[in-house]
């Protein structure tokens, strides 16, 4: 029982570090959309193209990815009671959120092969 415990204490402390992230990065881009922003497709493909965004990118799109992973597995463990039907849910999304990851990782690549 307590090495559950951990671990569900571990997906917690994980889920609130990633949402800081999430915070951080979504108010830059905000400001960026505010205050300068790219004035064309060339230019926004320019600026992602840059090593510092390309990696803050990448880690605002996992990090995003794992709060999603942690919140739905939690809420399918606690609502869902049939094994079965977990299972397959969980399944399903883990799926899904690798594909947005290979999405969002093709989309980063893609822009900086310039």
């Amino acid at each position: 029982m307590s090495g559950r415990r951990v671990s569900g204490m571990q997906a917690w402390v994980l889920q609130r570090i990633t949402a800081l992230y999430l915070a951080l990065y979504i108010s830059y881009m905000i400001g960026l959309f505010i205050f300068a922003p790219p004035s064309s497709y060339d230019a926004w493909r320019l600026w992602v193209a840059q090593p510092h965004v390309s990696m803050a990118m990448l880690l605002f799109f996992g990090s995003l990815l794992f709060h999603a992973w942690v919140g739905m597995r939690n809420i399918l463990i606690d609502y869902i009671k049939p094994f079965a039907l977990r299972l397959t849910l969980l399944v399903l999304t883990g799926l899904a959120l690798l594909a947005c990851g290979a999405w969002s990782l093709e989309v980063v690549i893609s822009a900086r092969i310039v």
